[in-house]
């Protein structure tokens, strides 16, 4: 990086000495055509009145040289004492047609004045009827002499001033990256076993400290995922590992003491722990897919109200437990139809377990939400408790128990499921039933609705 930086500030340093030579030749060049171009203005002024004599005056000092030259390129007036009237012209003949219409140019190495380098102007004009030129010459020596002294100075400036900065660079690089590159390995040493670690924050309050402080964030983040985990592999196989157990020991009491009598009893329990185990593995695909951020889910209209009243449906052909849909409105959301059908099957098996006698299902559409409630008369959920039920593998009290049949995952998936079509997912306690209510859990989700509902559809039963 140091490297780097001293051949970017070397560079500039080049470049801005060459544009500070060609800046102050450029201007120094405009100065001195300036000055020819005046006293080309002042002899034709003379000339225009009949005042032009044969030595002319000079203003601009010794290095200045104004010459009449005629046709032929001989000297008609100079403000040169050693030049005679009637000589040739140390100026070179004929003259550029540029030059005669008042540019300027450089010449170099005329024998004109004390010679050498000149800016040189002119004008065509006339003098007693004949074609002549007026011409301004300007010596370049002063010029010349301040821009090589000037391009001497930068030539050994330059690369001091290169070796200072870069110095500056190194020690200021070295100070400023010396925490990172402490960062740097100490993040380096840290693995998957040991995200508990932390990286040690620089003393100085900088961009290098907040960086540290932001990974720091990271790791943290990192660490809780990693231990949220752990613990659902660990709840899982506990999970899987109960069903499996059960059904293993009935096939060796079926393979040990073989009973035609009982063998039929033992395979229907097999059979149910079978579904048990399979009901708890596709929970498990739907939780890893709701958590997937990668997974590509349908973004399609569905009627919330249809996938309820179908769902009520379904679960009053599995329980003597009446759910009261009397409630339910049309309402339209967007996203995935089966996964908001599992939402509310999830929803419904959980009232339907823990209800005592009744299940109410509440779909309502307000102006930019819908809402539905599933409530049930069961015992309730404790306050203290209400913000874990969302949780994967949370079991509360007696009455939400293994026995109950739940495997404590199917609100995690109405969570996740609800969160990622951007809506929320809570738990009340349902007023009693003296003030209309059940007495018991009540849950209620809420989704971004998708439009308008039609009003002439109503999904009362």
């Amino acid at each position: 990086m140091t490297f780097w930086a001293t051949s970017i500030v070397a560079v500039a340093m080049i470049l801005a000495s060459l544009g500070l030579l060609f800046g102050l030749r450029q201007s120094m060049w405009r100065n001195l055509d300036g000055t020819a171009r005046q006293r080309v203005s002042d002899v034709a002024s003379l000339s225009e009145h009949h005042q032009l004599l044969e030595l002319i005056p000079s203003k601009g000092g010794d290095a200045d040289v104004v010459e009449v030259v005629d046709s032929a390129g001989r000297v008609l007036a100079r403000s040169d004492y050693e030049t005679r009237p009637g000589t040739p012209s140390g100026l070179p003949h004929p003259l550029s047609p540029r030059l005669t219409r008042g540019h300027a140019e450089t010449l170099h190495d005329l024998s004109i004045g004390d010679g050498g380098d000149f800016r040189v102007t002119g004008r065509a004009t006339r003098i007693d009827g004949r074609p002549a030129t007026i011409v301004a010459a300007v010596s370049l020596d002063q010029a010349q002499y301040t821009l090589s002294s000037l391009a001497t100075r930068l030539a050994i400036g330059a690369p001091a001033l290169t070796v200072l900065v870069a110095w500056t660079i190194y020690r200021t690089a070295g100070r400023t990256l010396r925490p990172v590159e402490t960062l740097r390995r100490q993040a380096t040493d840290i693995s998957a076993t040991d995200l508990h670690r932390r990286l040690d924050l620089p003393a100085s309050r900088d961009e290098v400290h907040a960086l540290a402080v932001t990974l720091n964030d990271m790791l943290a983040r990192l660490d809780e995922a990693s231990a949220a985990q752990r613990r659902f592999v660990a709840d899982a196989a506990h999970e899987l590992r109960s069903p499996l157990t059960a059904i293993r020991s009935q096939l060796e009491v079926m393979a040990t003491y073989p009973e035609p009598q009982r063998d039929p009893l033992v395979a229907a329990a097999l059979l149910e722990d079978a579904l048990r185990l399979n009901e708890l593995v596709e929970d498990l695909l739907a939780l890893a897919r709701s958590e997937d951020p990668a997974a590509r889910r349908p973004n399609t209209l569905t009627d919330l109200d249809e996938v309820v009243l179908a769902e009520v449906h379904r679960q009053r052909h599995l329980t003597p437990i009446e759910i009261n849909a009397r409630s339910v409105s049309a309402g339209r959301v967007r996203g995935d139809a089966e996964a908001l059908r599992r939402v509310v099957r999830n929803l419904l098996d959980n009232a339907r377990r823990h209800a005592t006698h009744q299940v109410s299902v509440t779909l309502t559409t307000s102006a930019d939400t819908v809402e539905l409630t599933v409530s049930d008369d069961g015992s309730g959920i404790p306050a203290t408790q209400r913000t874990r039920i969302f949780e994967r593998f949370t079991r509360l009290d007696e009455a939400r128990s293994r026995e109950a049949g739940g495997s404590g995952l199917g609100l995690a998936i109405v969570g996740k499921v609800v969160t990622a079509h951007g809506g929320i997912a809570r738990a009340d306690e349902d007023p009693p039933p003296a003030d209309g209510g059940l007495g018991g859990a009540r849950l209620v989700i809420k989704l971004p609705r998708a439009d308008a509902p039609d009003s002439s559809r109503s999904g009362r039963v």
